[in-house]
């Protein structure tokens, strides 16, 4: 059923806002590397397995995400996919070595991963 008028642009801007964070989230732990290791006290090595949980949780969560949508319903699962990302997002600014760190930005890229799929299942 196609939506109408003021609804339609309500989730459309929020399609919008969710790709949004999908791409600040890809470039955030990239260009935030060198901080990263001075403030948290990590070697390169270290920092390059944030990195790794990075690609490793989306490569775990893309081909579910979809069973998971139909099983939860898209709408519900996409509204706890943009949750889990903030509550990731800000457990990932207080972490406090690491390996926290590397935990959380695991869990805020398996919501982004269920944002980028079901923003293309639409």
């Amino acid at each position: 059923m196609a939506e109408k008028g003021f609804k339609k642009w309500i989730i459309t801007l929020t399609v919008i806002l969710a790709s949004l964070l999908e791409l600040i989230d890809t470039t955030v732990v990239n260009v935030s590397l060198p901080q990263i290791m001075g403030n948290l006290g990590a070697t390169l090595e270290d920092v390059g397995w944030v990195v790794t949980a990075y690609a490793v949780a989306n490569v775990i969560i893309l081909p579910i995400s979809g069973w998971l949508s139909l099983k939860f319903g898209r709408k519900n699962y996409f509204l706890f996919s943009i949750i889990l990302f903030t509550v990731a997002s800000f457990f990932c600014g207080n972490a406090h070595n690491i390996w926290s760190l590397f935990s959380f930005v695991s869990y805020r890229d398996w919501a982004v991963a269920d944002c980028f799929l079901l923003r293309r299942l639409s």
